[in-house]
């Protein structure tokens, strides 16, 4: 029986890539073992405008994301501000000097200072926090920004209890170096005084680091940023490395955040997704966002706030609207040939 995280990890290097893995870590308590967390913040702006027609009551919603580089300088996708936390052990902390402890504050995300003290905390609410308010630095850092946060208590954590990132220990991992399971924490962040366009003003090329740019994206362009098919720079399952969010419950945040902008209307929802399967040329699919996270589509319904019956509607009348789409191009396509 595997009881500790040494174990774990030499059981999982040992099993090939894919199913094989992806069965161990379905057992909660082996999962366990090699887990961790990550977080991020999607930062949005504006206002819903007055109209008959849902896609133009979104058009002035725009969302800042990073262009992301992996350590191969290759692009490496879309996605919010954010990574994984930076964390300790109970027997790691014991084993430091205060002073030593004290050091790590800004440092390890579950370190904090209470009363100029340093603790070690297990409280997920400000290991998040913590974990957004550092790789944002960082990140913002590789852009040549130092001197620009948020304010972490309006951060709004979109609720995703179920969602798992394991697909790095699963499909990735050569068996070297860190790795662990990771259950992610997605937020929200309003903000009204331009921070988005102030990062794309400010930013600097540079010729290190994991961020490769700052763009300011339509929130209905971001609706269908997965599952597009790469032709030059792709990720490692085929999707385009330039438009896709490199990440499911990232992308799943954007359609989150247009569910509460909607009120969570299952009408609204429904029509604004046919508009956006009408303007992509992928199948836009909560099944297989809710199979890339390890969930069940009436997870994913309850992400949204909205019915499970009302998200396999949504789910349908998407894949009917891409259906004719293809069938239509299949047509044009034969009576130009004709």
């Amino acid at each position: 029986m595997t009881t500790n995280r040494e174990d774990a990890l030499t059981k999982i290097a040992n099993t090939s890539k894919g199913s094989k893995r992806a069965q161990l870590l379905m057992d909660d308590s082996f999962r366990a073992l090699v887990l961790s967390s990550g977080a991020n913040v999607t930062i949005y702006e504006g206002e819903l405008k007055e109209s008959p027609s849902i896609k133009e009551a979104i058009s002035g919603i725009y969302i800042g994301l990073i262009q992301r580089k992996n350590k191969k300088g290759n692009f490496d996708g879309l996605g919010a501000l954010g990574g994984l936390a930076e964390r300790t052990t109970l027997e790691e902390f014991n084993k430091l000097t205060s002073s030593e402890r004290r050091m790590l504050v800004g440092k390890k995300d579950d370190v904090i200072l209470v009363d100029n003290i340093p603790l070690l905390v297990f409280d997920m609410d400000i290991i998040r926090k913590n974990n957004v308010m550092r790789e944002m630095s960082e990140e913002l850092a590789d852009l040549g920004i130092t001197d620009i946060t948020i304010n972490p208590s309006n951060m709004e954590l979109v609720s995703m209890p179920k969602v798992k990132d394991d697909n790095y220990m699963i499909n990735i991992w050569d068996g070297h170096g860190e790795c662990f399971a990771i259950t992610p924490y997605c937020h929200l962040y309003k903000d009204d005084s331009g921070l988005i366009d102030t990062i794309i003003k400010r930013a600097n090329e540079q010729e290190n680091g994991e961020v490769a740019e700052y763009k300011k994206v339509p929130l209905f362009d971001a609706l269908k940023a997965y599952g597009n098919k790469g032709k030059i720079h792709t990720l490692e399952d085929g999707r385009d490395a330039l438009r896709d969010c490199r990440y499911p419950h990232e992308h799943l945040a954007s359609w989150a955040l247009l569910s509460k902008l909607l009120n969570h209307d299952e009408n609204n929802l429904e029509k604004i997704a046919i508009e956006v399967q009408k303007s992509s040329d992928h199948l836009i699919s909560f099944e297989r966002i809710a199979k890339d996270t390890k969930q069940e589509l009436s997870d994913v319904a309850g992400i949204l706030n909205i019915s499970p019956v009302a998200l396999e509607k949504i789910e349908k009348s998407c894949a009917t609207t891409y259906k004719n789409k293809q069938n239509k191009f299949i047509l044009n396509k034969k009576y130009c040939r004709d």
